[in-house]
């Protein structure tokens, strides 16, 4: 789950399944929203500024104990969002590792 419909592209351009809900970070979380997502896995990856920040926190309070585990992706504190994060060169393989917790040596 990212923010907006370009951070959505850069994922699916990565091969993952990506979603986001209409309007941007100021938009309303719907019931319906959780619905869809209910028993699945979800990695919510915020953008790096205060709006994403909260729209993340409302989203994980409307999908705990809904959603099968919810995470978080952090992104580095000099990146604005997941696409500008591929930008910068790292790969879907170093995303999918740090998801998993595993750090490269």
């Amino acid at each position: 789950m990212v923010e907006g419909e370009k951070d959505v592209e850069k994922l699916r351009e990565y091969g993952f399944a990506a979603t986001t809900n209409a309007g941007g970070a100021n938009s309303p979380w719907l019931p319906e929203y959780t619905e869809v997502l209910r028993g699945r896995e979800v990695i919510l990856v915020p953008d790096n500024d205060p709006p994403g920040w909260r729209r993340v926190s409302i989203i994980a309070k409307a999908l705990f104990g809904q959603a099968a585990r919810i995470r978080v992706f952090d992104l580095p504190t000099n990146t604005k969002d997941i696409s500008d994060w591929f930008v910068a060169g790292h790969s879907e393989c170093e995303l999918i590792a740090m998801l998993e917790g595993v750090h490269a040596v």
